[in-house]
């Protein structure tokens, strides 16, 4: 079977969630910059998020060459780990009041690319999740499983 557009669209949709990632990263750290500096602890945090960024673009790839696990793997760390780091603390905040758009940018100079970001990000997610699990591309993860292994020799 070849592979169908919903599973293109999807590892498109994952790859957007990640630009968006890295885009609210750097609007992140520009902003701790201008308000005295970034620490130690923000490199390394920073260090660990780019590390995560690579391993979900190579699950994004896999995903696309069609491994069942890979799909799986996506919907359980982004589309339910992921997703609710991103919005679990905003959503505390709007229970404390916090209007909405500072609760989703933080209330800083650069709030409105945060937020923007933000939500690029969230809505990739949940429209990646969305489009990995729609009827063609479910259609195409339920064929038999590609063989990772070569074939062995005839007569071995």
């Amino acid at each position: 079977m070849q592979k169908p557009h919903s599973v293109t669209n999807a590892a498109l949709l994952w790859t957007t969630a990640v630009v968006a990632g890295v885009i609210e990263a750097l609007f992140v750290v520009s902003e701790m910059n201008r308000d005295g500096g970034i620490d130690s602890g923000t490199w390394t945090a920073l260090a660990v998020r780019g590390g995560i960024y690579l391993a979900v673009m190579v699950l994004i790839l896999i995903f696309a060459s069609g491994r069942r696990w890979a799909r799986w793997a996506l919907a359980g760390l982004l589309s339910v780990i992921g997703l609710a780091s991103l919005v679990v603390e905003p959503a505390r905040l709007l229970m404390d009041g916090t209007p909405f758009i500072e609760a989703f940018g933080g209330d800083g100079d650069l709030m409105m690319g945060i937020f923007v970001a933000r939500m690029s990000h969230i809505a990739a997610v949940l429209l990646a999740t969305a489009v990995m699990f729609s009827p063609s591309a479910n259609a195409y993860f339920r064929r038999p499983a590609l063989k990772d292994a070569a074939p062995e020799p005839v007569g071995a």
